[in-house]
């Protein structure tokens, strides 16, 4: 599997959010068996902090947890390569160098 060089519309939204904000920008990566939406509280206490916030997703990663248990393959097969060029990706189109937070395995990316 590569990386999809396609954004999902709400990384799409945070990341043009975040660029025309000017603010430091956290851009948090989850760990094994998570989405994005792992981070929506964390996401939320930055940006009551101040900062603008993205949560990336990995390759084709669901949109839901309820896909995603409705579809649990769609969690497997990534490599560590397909994961951190996705990262790479997303992070290259801020316009400011973010803080990147990490849990699990999306701390060693």
């Amino acid at each position: 599997m590569t990386f999809s060089s396609k954004l999902s519309t709400r990384e799409a939204a945070e990341i043009k959010t975040a660029n025309a904000s000017g603010k430091p920008t956290v851009v948090f990566i989850h760990g094994l068996w998570l989405l994005a939406s792992s981070w929506s509280s964390w996401a939320e206490f930055f940006g009551n902090a101040g900062f603008s916030t993205v949560t990336l997703d990995w390759p084709g990663d669901p949109e839901t947890v309820a896909e995603a248990h409705a579809n649990p393959t769609k969690l497997a097969k990534k490599s560590i390569k397909d994961i951190a060029d996705r990262c790479q990706f997303v992070i290259e189109k801020l316009d400011i160098k973010p803080i990147v937070i990490g849990h699990s395995f999306g701390g060693l990316l």
